[in-house]
């Protein structure tokens, strides 16, 4: 052990796994219970956040503006509502914050990014069960509904590893995640949430393009068959973001070992 870091020697590497498997679940529990204590409807509040705050878009843009394809309005929403959450939540100073009752010396990083990946697997279910249940009754395939699931996981996660990557800047400068909050908002604007890719043109075409969401967004309303872009989006950007999305993850569980290691008391 260094002021720097701290090494061990494993005897029993498939013991160790499976204790941090363990561990990873205490957490999971733990911040899931955070979110719901106090709460009288506690997980179905998970269902509730992203379905009523969809249906109140979905009513604004589809019944007031008159807009065709509400699956289609239903299925963008769902992404972009995941994308604040998970943001918001994996760049935020506390997320370090809470390690589950175990000491820095007692847990390791791969423990702490498992669990985080559970939190979202698990939030991301509970989103997307709720929306895939309006999909059903607005006329989508019952499978490809509960495909809109996985999507939204994998979107999620994208958007959770990049909040990871930036802890390092929002715990030194708390500002930024303020910045993020309303980078969020804005990202509902710039991507193609109330209209296909293929409606867009000029500079707002070129800002969908690099636009991760775009990607998450229209090969969703593809497995849904609604109205998509997909055949307009550049093909190679479909391999691009998950590629970036799984060196995000690795980056990300690297600074946060180095965050932990120097933001945490050993006392």
């Amino acid at each position: 052990m260094t002021p720097q870091s701290c090494k061990e020697q494993v005897s029993n590497p498939k013991r160790e796994m499976r204790l941090d498997f363990f561990r990873s679940i205490v957490i999971l529990r733990k911040k899931t219970y955070n979110q719901t204590v106090g709460s009288y409807l506690g997980f179905v509040w998970l269902i509730l956040d992203p379905l009523i705050l969809t249906m109140v878009y979905l009513f604004v843009f589809s019944v007031i503006a008159h807009r065709e394809e509400p699956a289609m309005l239903f299925a963008g929403l769902g992404i972009i509502r995941g994308l604040q959450r998970s943001l918001l939540t994996s760049s935020s100073p506390a997320f370090l914050k809470s390690q589950g009752g175990f000491p820095i010396e007692r847990i390791r990083t791969r423990v702490t990014v498992a669990s985080s990946v559970m939190i979202v697997a698990t939030d991301s279910f509970f989103m997307g069960i709720g929306i895939s249940g309006v999909l059903i009754y607005l006329g989508t395939d019952p499978l490809n509904s509960l495909a809109y699931v996985v999507i939204l996981f994998a979107s999620n996660l994208w958007w959770h590893s990049l909040g990871i990557c930036l802890l390092i800047i929002t715990v030194r400068v708390p500002d930024v995640h303020k910045l993020l909050m309303y980078f969020g908002m804005g990202m509902f604007f710039i991507s193609p949430v109330l209209y296909s890719f293929n409606l867009t043109s000029g500079l707002h075409r070129l800002i969908c393009i690099y636009n991760p969401a775009t990607y998450f967004i229209e090969f969703s309303r593809f497995i849904t068959q609604t109205q998509t872009g997909v055949n307009d989006l550049p093909q190679i950007g479909f391999f691009a973001v998950p590629i970036l999305g799984v060196l995000m993850l690795i980056s990300g569980a690297f600074q946060m070992d180095k965050i932990r290691w120097n933001s945490s008391n050993r006392s």
